[in-house]
């Protein structure tokens, strides 16, 4: 059973492995070092059938996971930076992962601030309701991936997870 005021993911026994589909471990998260302990592994932010991502599979989610790479604008004043993500999102318990690419070049982008956002959420079980909801946020906050919608997205861990987490009183 979800906390209602902890996000809960689930976590590989790998790291940097895009073909892995188990995610085995539940983590539920209540502070930063959880946080970085998720997040040394490659996560997915909802439960799935016999632990195997897939969106056939999609159980239930409390997490609504974001990724923001900051390909908007090649213009650093138009970046986003994980403050105003905290102003955006004031009072909802938010957590942010600094992704592997952060404040590297990616493809032909340069160097920039990169980071997941993971935000409280009611649990859902539907997982194209799921998805709908992380588009209906990224049409408000159109800096966020619109590759990173569906409902069996993962990201990458880090080895030295750099983690934010933001408790808060709305969800």
């Amino acid at each position: 059973m979800q906390d209602p005021k902890n996000i809960t993911v689930y976590a590989a026994n790998c790291r940097g492995n895009p073909t892995n589909c188990l995610y085995p471990h539940r983590i539920e998260i209540t502070d930063e070092s959880s946080a970085a302990e998720a997040f040394s592994r490659d996560i997915v932010c909802a439960e799935y059938k016999n632990n195997y991502r897939n969106i056939d599979n999609f159980l239930i989610s409390n997490a609504l996971s974001e990724d923001c790479d900051n390909d908007h604008s090649d213009d650093p004043s138009q970046w986003v930076y994980t403050k105003d993500v905290f102003n955006f999102f004031t009072g909802v318990t938010c957590i942010i992962h600094y992704s592997r690419h952060h404040m590297k070049p990616k493809g032909d982008k340069s160097a920039r601030p990169r980071f997941h956002v993971i935000l409280l959420i009611d649990p859902m079980t539907d997982p194209e309701g799921y998805a709908q909801l992380k588009k209906r946020v990224a049409e408000v906050f159109p800096f966020f991936d619109p590759g990173a919608m569906d409902a069996a997205r993962f990201f990458f861990g880090t080895e030295k997870p750099e983690v934010e987490y933001h408790p808060g009183i709305l969800h």
